[in-house]
């Protein structure tokens, strides 16, 4: 009898542990788009923990996904953003939307490349606007992969004017197996201080993505990361856990 249930789960559950190819990387785009008709979930959990360790600076970006493949190039997803803060138990802080396109594709270049935009309006704080562009870059060999994300933002503030953001995110990966990959992550952005002066935030650290049983779903997954700030004006870490599902 022991050896039929597991001879059952290992014939429904390790085909779809062996099907996933989700990315590793809790900050980092990997250059992959959904397939046409393909419909993705995604619920986003972020801690910044600064360094002073104060629970009242403590902020929690909570963020949900709804993605759809146009075509098997063309996706896009809406995103709603919400945080909590020590005034604030729970507050909605943030509208997207972003679209993805896959220009290139490693099996006839070199990489693969995926080019993507989105458009923020922010409902909390000076309530900008913002676009944001990203050239999403990497390729898979077999059990170990690369991805590079260069990132543009412009931020235009109700009161007018437009701030400019450059940064990037980058991160290489090996399958542990086929239901586990790990690997390891960077990522900065350029910021104006208080004093107006210019300077590089940036973080590294590691992140997994554990593929789950996916029951009614094509596929799920957990992604699990931390990140921690290399820089004194940074915040001391900030983890990261993404639940997924597509279907």
């Amino acid at each position: 009898m022991h050896r039929l249930a597991a001879l059952y789960l290992a014939t429904t559950l390790l085909p779809a542990l062996a099907l996933a190819d989700e990315r590793p990387y809790a900050f980092t785009y990997e250059p992959v788009v959904s397939a046409a008709g393909e419909k993705e979930l995604e619920l986003y959990e972020t801690l910044a923990e600064p360094r002073s360790g104060a629970r009242a600076d403590r902020s929690w970006e909570h963020k949900l996904e709804l993605g759809y493949g146009l075509t098997d190039r063309l996706s896009v997803s809406g995103y709603g953003v919400f945080r909590t803060t020590d005034p604030k138990a729970f507050e909605l802080a943030a509208l997207r939307l972003e679209g993805r396109y896959k220009a290139l594709d490693a099996s006839q270049s070199p990489v693969d490349l995926v080019l993507y935009l989105e458009g923020e309006k922010e409902v909390v704080d000076d309530k900008p606007w913002g676009v944001e562009e990203k050239l999403i870059l990497g390729h898979n060999y077999g059990k170990v992969s690369w991805a590079l994300n260069l990132i543009a933002e412009q931020e235009f503030p109700a009161g007018g004017g437009t701030e400019t953001k450059w940064g990037w995110s980058a991160g290489a990966a090996f399958a542990a197996s086929t239901s586990i990959r790990v690997g390891a992550e960077t990522f900065g952005e350029r910021i104006r201080g208080v004093d107006g002066r210019l300077s590089w935030e940036t973080y590294a650290g590691p992140s997994a993505v554990f593929t789950l049983p996916s029951g009614g779903f094509n596929s799920a997954w957990l992604i699990v990361g931390a990140a921690f700030g290399l820089r004194q004006e940074d915040d001391r870490v900030r983890p990261r856990v993404v639940l997924g599902a597509d279907f």
